[in-house]
């Protein structure tokens, strides 16, 4: 009783300076991914209200980082259709996957608001006419809707640092995996690993292997651990080949892990990987994980799903990016990481044209903020000009 109460109190409970404003609805995760970006938009926009969709009560929808100049109020989905009613939204925009009944959204453009979806993602509200509809990615919508792919301009630009100078340009390390190359056979990196993320990989290779011979290799980040990991490697009863004590010029095709213990190794290793698995991203460590060198290397990435150590800004953005907008696939657990490894594979494109796929990426980053910002100003109308 109290609860439905609080609830019924919170829905008509809306402060008139919050009313005639642009509504940006989503959830508290994706308002805190970029609120630099949700302050230039009101330049685009005019002022700005947020609307958190898993927030139950007003005192719980403050967004962290927010500028204080940008009230947030709760719209769950059962209060959706009342407090839209009441704030009467000038506009509305619609961040990343929807939970709101299509019911309220279709009351709001009857009262002459329109609705924009950015970010697009999963079912749209039943019923709804958008204004615009920009998705992050390709695919992530019905393709009726007519979706523009923008790139995600909550991440905004990101940027790969130069690769470091190639320790093998003749490729001659890569050599030793021909073998597994010639029939076709994928190579997995998983590199700076740490605690507990060894056995996270190897329980991917096990799942991989029930559909294909493939080859690990792993290079844990610890120099101390070197040792002890190894030892525990063999215990999988995995067919292993240690680096520093290789003396054939290929590695068999029998083998299912290559151990790799020195970074100068490591680095040549980028270049040889099908597929990288970051350290850092399949189990909390204190090593942040590092996307930025294997992509530069043209190596495809799968992530899991840990965020480890402080990473760099730039680095944290760059992952959310390629995420989002599916140049990275990701996994919650080893069977879902062999899943997006062996989906990977199957659309896998050269070497060429990786790079090719890369540089428009990066391009297609840069401009995605002032894209998005263009859009939306061209179909909700740009910013009231001041009285």
């Amino acid at each position: 009783m109290i609860s439905r109460l609080s609830a019924w109190i919170t829905a008509r409970s809306v402060p008139s300076a919050y009313t005639g404003r642009t509504l940006i609805i989503a959830s508290h995760r994706e308002l805190a991914r970029a609120p630099d970006w949700l302050a230039g938009l009101g330049e685009a926009l005019g002022p700005l209200l947020l609307g958190v969709s898993d927030a139950p009560r007003d005192r719980e929808a403050a967004v962290p980082g927010a500028p204080d100049d940008l009230p947030a109020v709760a719209l769950p989905p059962e209060l959706a259709p009342v407090r839209l009613a009441r704030l009467r939204p000038r506009a509305v925009v619609l961040l990343g996957p929807v939970d709101l009944p299509g019911e309220a959204l279709r009351a709001t453009v009857a009262a002459g608001a329109g609705v924009a979806w950015i970010n697009a993602e999963g079912p749209a509200p039943e019923g709804v006419t958008f204004a615009t509809v920009l998705s992050a990615r390709d695919g992530a919508v019905d393709p009726a809707l007519g979706a523009e792919t923008t790139g995600d301009p909550l991440a905004g630009a990101v940027s790969l640092p130069p690769a470091p100078e190639d320790p093998d340009p003749e490729r001659a390390f890569c050599e030793r995996f021909a073998e597994y190359r010639e029939r076709g056979h994928p190579i997995l990196l998983a590199p700076n690993t740490g605690p507990d993320e060894e056995a996270f990989a190897f329980a991917v290779l096990f799942a991989v292997l029930q559909k294909t011979a493939a080859l690990l290799l792993l290079a844990p980040a610890d120099p101390e651990r070197h040792e002890p990991v190894y030892r525990d490697a063999i215990k999988y009863s995995l067919p292993i080949v240690r680096h520093n004590r290789f003396m054939t010029s290929y590695v068999p095709r029998k083998n299912r892990v290559y151990y790799i213990e020195d970074p100068q190794t490591l680095q040549a290793a980028y270049a040889c990987a099908d597929i990288t698995l970051p350290g850092g991203t399949l189990a909390a460590t204190r090593t942040p994980p590092d996307l930025a060198r294997p992509l530069a290397c043209g190596s495809a990435v799968v992530t899991g799903p840990a965020a480890s150590g402080d990473a760099p800004e730039d680095e944290v953005r760059l992952r959310r990016a390629a995420e989002t907008t599916g140049l990275i696939r990701r996994g919650e657990d080893p069977d879902a990481v062999a899943g997006a490894i062996l989906e990977t594979l199957s659309t896998l494109p050269d070497a060429g044209q990786r790079q090719t796929r890369l540089t428009r990426w990066l391009e297609r980053q840069a401009t995605a903020r002032e894209r998005v910002a263009a859009r939306l100003a061209e179909h909700l109308g740009a910013a009231p000009a001041a009285s």
